[in-house]
């Protein structure tokens, strides 16, 4: 009974793959390789996250040659941001939509981009922005078991945590695609699969949730 489940729970996920793929290609025919095809409102409202990403790299970092693997890379803006501030971290981008790699690996240096929904080799962390926000399916159950399959994937390949964030609400919804995590609900599942959580809100990002997980 387990291994049917665990069958189709791959299936599913692999589906949502598939969906995820054909809906940023049809963004990206629409706005073109920028932050709105990537579903951000804005450039700013892309790097407004980044800057917030970043203090917690500083915070729980402490290498500044860790390597970092950049889940849901897109068209390598982070990589960018990180480059345009001189740190020297050991950057690897992964995203499961072929174009927005193959776009990377013209724009940058091709070793550095790889198409993969989970790091590929073991990395110091796994960064995560804006990646899990868009939702192909109207269930917040299915969303969320995609979520958390997701990130037990990336933990298992990050010797040190995951830093990542997620749009967040006293409720959990999905309205016009976007999942809103319910802020007791997922810190109290993250606990539940999780050891160490940390959980972080800003003012200037008042709908964005930013978590920490560590492994020790």
């Amino acid at each position: 009974m387990r291994t049917l489940v665990k069958l189709l729970d791959t299936f599913i996920f692999n589906l949502i793959n598939k969906n995820l793929i054909k809906v940023y290609r049809s963004t990206i025919e629409k706005f073109g390789y920028n932050a709105m095809g990537l579903h951000w409102s804005s450039k700013s409202s892309q790097e407004k996250r980044f800057f917030l990403i970043n203090n917690l790299m500083k915070k729980y970092i402490s290498s500044n040659n860790a390597k970092i693997a950049d889940l849901g890379c897109g068209f390598g803006d982070f990589y960018e941001f990180l480059k345009h501030r001189n740190y020297n971290y050991i950057y690897k981008g992964y995203d499961i939509n072929p174009e927005m790699i193959d776009y990377c690996k013209k724009k940058f240096q091709s070793s550095l981009f790889e198409i993969s929904d989970e790091p590929t080799e073991m990395c110091d962390f796994t960064i995560i922005s804006g990646t899990y926000n868009y939702a192909i399916f109207n269930s917040e159950k299915l969303w969320e078991k995609y979520l958390i399959h997701n990130l037990k994937k990336c933990f298992m390949k990050s010797s040190s945590g995951l830093i990542f964030n997620l749009q967040v609400s006293s409720k959990t919804k999905i309205v016009n695609n976007i999942y809103y995590a319910g802020h007791d609900f997922i810190n109290k599942t993250l606990k539940e699969n999780f050891k160490n959580v940390y959980y972080f809100s800003y003012v200037s990002t008042p709908k964005d949730g930013y978590f920490v997980i560590l492994r020790n």
